[in-house]
């Protein structure tokens, strides 16, 4: 089987851990013996730009790479700052990607596999369409939490390209039941629920070094709704009961600033560290040294990072409502708190490291549920039966 990967979010040497979990999925999917091509449209910049600013080392980006064992392809496609005119995303991808992929299609492709519906899926469809190949989308969150929302023509396109495609994949069983699909969405049947997943080699064994303080970690972009300064605000009442603790974070973004303000302005600055962002490894090491992760991010449609605190045999703390408490609340491998809520942060904190135990216990069941249920491999398992069940489906048509 011969798969065309069509995803905006796949890592490249200026986003290196953007959209990493595309990425494994994609060499997942190798593993099985799917005979994959990646096709990763990047930004197109003017060549007098180059080495400046955020864009600037999209020129540098190879047209062509192989990392992985398999063809990853870079076109150059149109994009503004601040996503203006994103409405028109799914066009000007179209026209960028439209060389490689009709080179692609020429050697033989049993199905395109786009990741977000707008613009990547929408851009994916006019080419399925026109060569008569499925199409398969994934929702990993931000198509139903925001571009729905963003503008009448922006909801139209994820609608009518969730309408067009063959199978559906949504990462979490959030996406399924908190958007009203039922009353705009075609053939619910088509849509499967297939969580993320997480690499055992990329799990670092128990260190020897332990330190001594006790630490709560978190690992993810800087961004309001990721909840840092959530945390942030909980943690004098923490300190006045474990004097110890170090909050540390790893992850960069447009919040820094302002949550290193708000450190200083609360007097915390001995008990958080901002780690910036990391090497994939190191993060993985920081999971390893902490003894709880904490995310209590909203708009969040299910999370690899806690699934990789999870691997680590880490209790955990999220949002209720969001993608990952449906584990929290079925499986008792950490604690959901309501969202936003400063007082609830600090007694979850405070639970797991008033009872070592039960949040050891917590630990040893998330290590278990991910080793059993939540690896890529099993990811890409269920994504190649989907695959499979969308070809044969076209044959009986």
């Amino acid at each position: 089987m011969r798969v065309l990967i069509l995803s905006h979010m796949y890592p490249n040497e200026v986003s290196p851990l953007g959209g990493i979990f595309v990425r494994q999925q994609a060499v997942a999917l190798a593993k099985l013996g799917v005979e994959v091509t990646v096709v990763a449209p990047v930004p197109w910049v003017p060549g007098f730009m180059a080495g400046r600013g955020k864009w600037g080392g999209y020129p540098s980006v190879p047209l062509e790479e192989h990392p992985d064992g398999f063809p990853v392809f870079h076109p150059r496609v149109l994009e503004f700052p601040r996503s203006l005119f994103f409405e028109y995303y799914p066009q000007t991808y179209a026209h960028g990607i439209e060389k490689v992929f009709t080179e692609q299609i020429a050697r033989g492709v049993d199905l395109i596999h786009a990741h977000v519906a707008h613009p990547d899926g929408a851009a994916a469809l006019k080419f399925g369409l026109k060569y008569n190949i499925p199409v398969v989308v994934t929702i990993h969150g931000q198509d139903f939490a925001y571009t729905l929302n963003r503008s009448r023509t922006c909801a139209e396109s994820v609608r009518a390209t969730l309408k067009g495609a063959s199978g559906v994949i949504l990462v979490s069983e959030k996406l399924k039941k908190q958007y009203g699909l039922e009353t705009w969405a075609d053939q619910l049947a088509k849509y499967k629920v297939i969580y993320n997943g997480v690499d055992l080699n990329d799990v670092v064994q128990e260190l020897e070094h332990k330190t001594s303080r006790r630490r709560l970690l978190t690992v993810g972009f800087l961004r309001p709704d990721k909840g840092h300064a959530v945390v942030i605000k909980a943690l004098p009442e923490l300190i006045r009961e474990f004097p110890d603790l170090e909050y540390r974070i790893v992850g960069d973004g447009t919040e820094r600033q302002a949550l290193e303000a708000l450190t200083i302005e609360l007097g915390l600055r001995e008990y958080v560290v901002f780690l910036g962002s990391l090497p994939h490894h190191d993060a993985m090491r920081e999971m390893a040294k902490c003894e709880v992760f904490v995310l209590p991010s909203w708009k969040e449609a299910f999370g690899v990072v806690y699934l990789e605190a999870m691997a680590h045999g880490k209790p955990i703390i999220g949002t209720s409502g969001e993608g990952i408490a449906e584990i929290l609340d079925q499986e008792d491998v950490g604690i959901a708190v309501p969202l936003k809520d400063v007082d609830a942060i600090a007694k979850g904190i405070q639970e797991l490291f008033r009872h070592p135990d039960r949040a050891k216990e917590m630990g040893v069941r998330g290590k278990e549920l991910v080793t059993h249920k939540f690896t890529w491999q099993y990811n890409a398992q269920k994504t190649l039966e989907v695959y499979q069940e969308v070809i044969m489906s076209g044959y009986t048509d």
